[in-house]
């Protein structure tokens, strides 16, 4: 009974059946007639079904194949072995070739001689595990032609209880094709960012080394006699050279956040030290302008604090600067004040608040944005690279932070700097100065009564040697000067010093290698542990460390200032004097 009817409601239906149709009257006593007549009726209704349901199976029939010949789809039909049982029209074209030709034809010769294991595997696996099985592999057509299929795969069982593996193939060539581009457009673009960063580690290198002799020989010749009128050129030419020299920190900065290797380095620091430094910077600055300035602080503030100083001290700097530079009257506010978090965490907001120009309110949204100015034409009257402020909210958020503003064009604006900051006791802190610590005030005449010794520099650059020679013998020490490495070896093998200045980049052997030979002992007994100082203009991330990893003992970048390197010489010579016992 091909349609499993119930034969309770089959007898039924049949008898309604010879009803309608006999001739025979329902009272006939011919019985056997009767249920002839009905089980005939009962066949013709099953084969009737039958029918229907052959009719019905040829049209799914009819579908399944047009489904099959038009879809935009591969469809192959592999035994075990993997060969082609059958295939539509679209696998045919796929592969270049006829169907006939097709047949019984062994699908792994489509297949690149690198890949049949993958394929023989995948092909297994559809057998093993009895569920769908995908994959994506290089296919190369008749003609040779290499193109990428996504491989859907299935087992399927045909009328004859045999198992065969029903494969679907996806052209996905195209899309293989964008993503071998996006790969070769991101190693474009990491070429092109070494090569960026490359090129600037090489421009800060050449522009920090005369910006050195620019700066210090102004500091010196500012401390000559001279009258009003050089003293103020010379006081400009000095300013312009520090102003240099923050833009081209910037320039690096932005280079490091780019790249991701901008760090921080939290260590235990004095807040009331950063608010000394900022009315120190910025106090005459603003009143030599005519505006106000107030240094705010809040009366819960901590004193001691886990952070990096430097880092904050940027972002302060940058929003004390800008808010200076938008304000012709009136005043600029700097606040200080903590909420705190926990027992050992707090909050510290700086809130920088002006009463300048003030952001129209269209350019708010961009004020973030790098190398972003608000008024961008020729005759803009307030200059800058428009790093500052998109430099200083990547480094809040580095920190853990935030950087906001609110604005009124005409009015003002008032940003806030906000971070959280792990407490600390003034107990357990051990006093350690940075590189980028604020210069302390000495006079040269005190460094020269305090500190005396002999002193190797090594440097290439000429005007660097007369500036560092006459900082350093004007401070009263003895200083004997060479322009490569080998020579610094050969003095040092032959003499013996308090100290070493040795820039990094010198012909013959630099002044790592150098370095790395007086650690080895190459130079004898005598100076094998002198304190060597980098005298470089090598400033990008990580240079620092390489260099005292190599054996250097402290690191100090060009352009320095004059007060910056005399005290690194005598607080080396102090060290190792103490060290050795006779100072």
């Amino acid at each position: 009974m091909p349609t499993g009817d119930d034969p309770a409601d089959l007898r039924r239906r049949a008898e309604q059946r010879v009803a309608n149709n006999s001739t025979i009257p329902h009272t006939t006593p011919e019985e056997l007639v009767y249920e002839l007549r009905v089980h005939q009726a009962e066949l013709e209704m099953q084969n009737e079904e039958l029918l229907r349901s052959e009719r019905e199976l040829q049209k799914s029939r009819r579908e399944y194949e047009v489904l099959f010949e038009s879809a935009p789809i591969g469809y192959f039909v592999l035994n075990k072995e993997g060969t082609i049982q059958d295939v539509n029209l679209y696998g045919a074209n796929l592969l270049q070739a006829d169907r006939k030709y097709l047949y019984e034809k062994p699908f792994i010769v489509f297949v690149p001689r690198d890949s049949h294991e993958q394929f023989f595997k995948h092909l297994q696996r559809v057998f093993d595990e009895s569920r769908l099985q995908s994959l994506e592999m290089a296919i190369v057509d008749r003609r040779g032609r290499k193109l990428w299929g996504r491989f859907e795969s299935r087992i399927q069982v045909d009328e004859q209880g045999k198992a065969r593996c029903f494969m679907a193939v996806i052209d996905v060539t195209d899309r293989k094709r964008v993503e071998d581009d996006l790969i070769l457009a991101r190693e474009d673009a990491v070429q092109a960012s070494r090569a960026k960063s490359l090129f600037l580690a090489n421009m800060s290198h050449e522009i920090r080394t005369p910006m050195n002799a620019v700066m210090a020989m102004a500091e010196l010749t500012l401390e000559t006699e001279l009258n009003e009128e050089q003293r103020e050129w010379l006081g400009i030419i000095h300013n312009s050279g520090t102003e240099l020299t923050r833009i081209i920190g910037d320039v690096l900065d932005f280079s490091r956040i780019e790249a991701k290797k901008l760090t921080v380095e939290p260590h235990p620091f004095d807040i009331h030290d950063l608010l000394v430094a900022v009315e120190a910077t910025f106090g005459d600055r603003a009143r030599a302008k005519g505006i106000g300035f107030n240094l705010v602080e809040g009366h819960a503030l901590h004193q001691w604090y886990s952070g990096d100083q430097f880092r904050i001290r940027q972002v302060v700097y940058n929003l004390v600067s800008n808010a200076i530079k938008f304000t012709d009257d009136g005043e600029v506010v700097v606040h200080f004040r903590t909420q705190p978090i926990s027992d050992h965490l707090a909050e510290l907001t700086v809130e920088v608040r002006d009463t300048g120009i003030g952001i129209r309110e269209s350019f708010q949204g961009s004020v973030f944005e790098s190398f972003y100015q608000a008024d961008s034409g020729y005759a803009k009257p307030y200059q800058g690279t428009g790093l500052g402020l998109a430099i200083s909210r990547q480094l809040a958020k580095l920190m853990g932070g935030q950087l906001y503003f609110e604005s009124t064009e005409g009015h003002g604006s008032t940003f806030y700097f906000t971070i959280p900051l792990p407490l600390e006791e003034a107990t357990t802190i051990e006093e350690t100065e940075s590189d980028d610590r604020e210069p302390q005030t000495e006079s040269v005449a005190d460094a020269r009564d305090l500190h005396t010794g002999r002193v190797l520099v090594a440097e290439d650059n000429a005007i660097n040697v007369l500036v560092m020679r006459t900082v350093l013998e004007r401070a009263g020490y003895e200083v004997t000067t060479v322009a490569d490495g080998s020579a610094a070896l050969e003095e040092l093998e032959n003499e013996p010093y308090d100290i070493a200045l040795m820039d990094i980049s010198m012909p013959e052997i630099s002044g790592l290698e150098a370095t790395r030979r007086i650690r080895a002992g190459r130079v004898g007994s005598t100076n094998a542990k002198i304190p060597i100082v980098a005298i470089t203009a090598h400033s990008m991330d990580g240079d620092r460390e390489q260099f005292l990893s190599e054996g250097m003992d402290a690191y100090l970048a060009k352009p320095f200032s004059k007060q910056q390197m005399l005290e690194i010489v005598a607080e080396m010579i102090d060290e190792s004097r103490g060290s050795h016992g006779t100072g």
